[in-house]
């Protein structure tokens, strides 16, 4: 079942670099980005704007100012408090990475997944092999992605019963 999604900034890093964007597309009918979290990326991927507009499911939208947007922003990066703010005022899902900020999510009662969720999500859904997730996964370890060994290991015991199951 295909839903709308907000997403935060390092599962879209991550996707790009692995060129894998297209599958935010496959698990959802729109991702929600705010504009805040497209220029971030933007920093070290000056093409970003181009490689949205060729999926038609990714869709930048900007955050109003709020009170709440305003308290967020003391505790998070402002890409962290504009996606959670999005996901908040809309009640959807959100894609966010970062341990503080999925707490502070948490915390306000949305419902979270990260890199590695979307990856199990995927497998789930027969969009890849669970060999094919492990492999994304451990490239994004090796090239940066933050995930506690006990989470890496959690996401690997869960690939591989997808791949016997």
């Amino acid at each position: 079942m295909k839903t709308v999604i907000v997403s935060d900034t390092t599962s879209l890093i991550v996707l790009e670099k692995l060129q894998a964007m297209d599958l935010l597309c496959k698990l959802f009918d729109r991702v929600l980005i705010p504009a805040v979290v497209v220029a971030e990326i933007q920093v070290g991927s000056p093409h970003i704007k181009q490689t949205l507009q060729t999926l038609p499911c990714l869709e930048t939208v900007e955050v109003l100012p709020s009170k709440r947007l305003a308290s967020l922003l003391l505790l998070l990066d402002a890409g962290e408090a504009n996606a959670i703010e999005l996901a908040a005022c809309r009640q959807l899902p959100l894609i966010i990475d970062e341990r503080k900020g999925r707490q502070v999510a948490q915390q306000l009662g949305l419902r979270v997944t990260g890199f590695a969720g979307l990856l199990i999500q995927a497998t789930r859904s027969q969009i890849m092999t669970a060999s094919a997730a492990l492999e994304l996964l451990e490239w994004a370890v090796a090239n940066g992605l933050r995930l506690s060994s006990a989470l890496q290991q959690q996401v690997r015991d869960e690939l591989s019963k997808q791949n016997t199951g």
